[in-house]
């Protein structure tokens, strides 16, 4: 197995269009090194306790990076807008990635304009599992999401396989006198029906949906025959 440093290694494939890293708890190395593959395609690293660097460094290969895959690489931080490649299919960061920051909200029309798969940390405003603070939040968090799938070239499964939560201390809540046992938890996400978007709210007790509450539909019903 890998154990330190071996800067060497990103040096000598200056051809590698694949990289993919898993579980290499030891190998120490930095984002910035990927500078030694101008033609790579698609970066994965998962469990890269050692991994180094911001995200930004990867602009070098803005204009071949296809995907971009980065999950439970704890020491990785900056704004997952400066990914914002042309060719960018899927982007991942997530799982115990506590230093990865941005807004949904930042994403424009122009923005990622081939992005089929989004997996934002919870450290960025509405990347998944993020929390918000009041029920009437979760209006304004949806709006966004709607707008951006709207815009006319976006991936339609875009967000779909996010959920977002209420904090567990959130104001509005109460605390019922004859109330027992762990406290449920409240999160929404996006619905689907066909071409037609809605979203609600579930209630949890552990991370499984015990109950779904009605969709509250964001397009209207199509007219008969459509």
């Amino acid at each position: 197995s890998l154990n330190g440093s071996y800067p060497y290694l990103f040096d000598n494939f200056p051809l590698l269009e694949h990289f993919s890293l898993k579980r290499c708890d030891n190998l120490k190395w930095d984002l910035g090194m990927l500078a030694g593959f101008p033609l790579l395609k698609e970066l994965v690293c998962c469990a890269g306790e050692r991994l180094t660097g911001n995200i930004n460094s990867l602009r070098v290969l803005k204009d071949t990076l296809e995907k971009v895959v980065l999950e439970c690489c704890p020491q990785v931080e900056g704004n997952f807008m400066d990914l914002d490649f042309p060719h960018l299919k899927i982007l991942d960061l997530h799982c115990n990635m506590d230093f990865i920051t941005g807004d949904i909200r930042d994403i424009g029309e122009a923005s990622f304009p081939k992005l089929e798969k989004l997996m934002l940390s919870e450290t960025v405003y509405g990347g998944y599992g993020s929390e918000i603070m009041h029920i009437s939040d979760a209006k304004d968090l949806i709006a966004a999401i709607y707008s951006i799938k709207k815009q006319r070239h976006r991936h339609p499964s875009l967000f779909e396989d996010f959920n977002w939560n209420l904090s567990e201390s959130f104001p509005d809540s109460y605390q019922d006198e004859f109330e027992f046992g762990p406290r449920p938890r409240f999160s929404f996400c996006i619905v689907r029906a066909g071409s037609r978007l809605g979203w609600r709210w579930e209630q949890m007790f552990d991370y499984t949906p015990d109950y779904r509450f009605e969709v509250n539909w964001l397009d209207p019903l199509p007219a008969n025959g459509s």
